[in-house]
């Protein structure tokens, strides 16, 4: 295996994408009782494992981009060229950060006392790290952030046509 074929980008997608994988099974959310219930509860933890929204879903596309970079740099296997990876990466990693941001802002439990478990702090930096390095990845592919608004600029950059065929045969087509 060349580690050299690695660039930071790749390096900083793969990092994000490991220690999300890990902060998932930690606590990311802890339940406080009071001494008197202590006594007969134990302390409960909510981990990334226990939200399906923003739990395993950055938890799933992370854990792909990771992979992927890996099995692209190593040219174990390649996406299509038709699918322009560099973009489908940012807008994976980006919702990623969404989710795990609103589930760090909102513990969706109402009348609990919880408190930020370490584990969702890991997986907050994580998720941002692995952003960072497809924005790098983004860059690198002579994207520019400021073009993402500009969809026509965006399929010819990646091998698209400004436009499609016509949805019906032109009028004077002879009919089968």
């Amino acid at each position: 295996m060349d580690l050299s074929k690695f660039k930071t980008s790749d390096w900083l997608k793969v990092g994000g994408g490991a220690v999300f994988f890990f902060t998932f099974f930690l606590p990311w959310w802890k339940v406080d009782v009071p001494e008197v219930v202590a006594e007969f509860f134990r302390p409960y933890s909510l981990h990334g494992s226990d939200f399906t929204l923003t739990g395993w879903l950055p938890f799933l596309l992370l854990v792909a981009i990771a992979v992927l970079t890996v099995l692209r740099v190593l040219e174990v296997f390649k996406l299509p060229a038709t699918i322009p990876e560099p973009i489908v990466f940012l807008g994976a990693a980006g919702l990623s950060v969404l989710l795990v941001v609103w589930r760090f802002l909102f513990d969706g439990v109402s009348g609990g006392t919880l408190t930020r478990g370490f584990g969702l702090f890991l997986a907050l930096l994580a998720a941002i790290v692995s952003l960072v390095g497809t924005v790098l990845a983004f860059q690198e592919s002579g994207g520019d952030l400021k073009d993402l608004t500009d969809v026509n600029k965006i399929k010819s950059q990646f091998g698209g046509t400004k436009s499609g065929p016509p949805p019906f045969p032109p009028p004077d087509a002879p009919s089968v």
